[in-house]
């Protein structure tokens, strides 16, 4: 039988985990950080969900209803979108034409929105970082509406649930720094409510937007590139404040958002 000392064995086990180590240390990503990939998502996603409040506004706007207003003006849909709608009544019935609107107290509007998008902001390390990218989004507002029991009755809110599937691409540039990610989000718009009058209440007053997002990250910088996939939990509940700020979480990390700049800050 052959023998083996047991000081070789404990030389092989430390050289083993050395080299394991190693292995483990030099997988770790230097550019595509949790830190940076985070940051990047935040900036994504906060556009992203501001916009989809933006969209709710514009479906209510394309459905015929009072269109809002804040204190700094009309508040217009930022995104061109492509829509067709079907109109229900009390009774489930579709209301052809959606006429009369009197009728209506369902809206099921379909949306389709392809467009270039870019934007600024400052990073954590006081730098700019600029961002361009291409959104596809394919969502169905359901849309409905809560009257009064008076005669005649009187709209009272207006409540939107929502699914929005996407696949949209950005790059981020930090001076020699680059970032391209492509996401293949899922947005559910969980009832989302409006009060009325609009002209008084241009933000939601309840409800949440909770997106699940797959991210692959390719990263350069000085001759050197590095790819990532990750999954990124983003949410964010309403109301928001009198300026339009909002909480916006990504995973564990928490910021700003406010709704009419689309602008992410204060992370931590």
């Amino acid at each position: 039988m052959k023998t083996v000392h047991l000081t070789s064995l404990l030389a092989a086990a430390a050289v083993f985990g050395i080299v394991a180590c190693e292995n483990t240390t030099s997988a770790l990503p230097t550019l595509l950080t949790d830190a940076t990939v985070n940051a990047d998502v935040a900036t994504n996603s906060g556009d992203a969900m501001a916009s989809a409040v933006e969209t709710l506004n514009g479906n209510e706007t394309f459905n015929a209803l009072p269109s809002i207003a804040s204190t700094s003006g009309e508040v217009a849909p930022a995104l061109d979108a492509a829509r067709s709608r079907t109109c229900y009544d009390a009774n489930g019935a579709v209301v052809a034409n959606c006429t009369p609107l009197s009728s209506v107290r369902k809206i099921v509007t379909h949306v389709e929105i392809n467009v270039a998008r870019n934007g600024t902001s400052s990073t954590e390390g006081g730098t700019t970082k600029t961002w361009t990218g291409v959104v596809h989004r394919i969502s169905n507002d359901t849309l409905v509406r809560t009257f009064s029991t008076a005669q005649p009755p009187v709209e009272q809110s207006r409540t939107h649930s929502d699914v929005t599937v996407g696949h949209d691409t950005t790059t981020f540039t930090e001076g020699t720094f680059s970032r391209k990610l492509s996401e293949s989000t899922r947005d559910t718009v969980k009832a989302v409510k409006f009060n009325l009058p609009r002209s008084s209440n241009p933000w939601p007053v309840s409800g949440s937007i909770v997106r699940v997002d797959t991210v692959h990250a390719t990263a350069t910088k000085d001759n050197k590139t590095e790819e990532r996939t990750v999954v990124r939990s983003v949410e964010v509940d309403f109301p928001p404040d009198a300026q339009g700020n909002v909480v916006l979480k990504v995973n564990d990390k928490v910021c700003n958002l406010n709704l009419t700049t689309h602008v992410v800050s204060n992370c931590h």
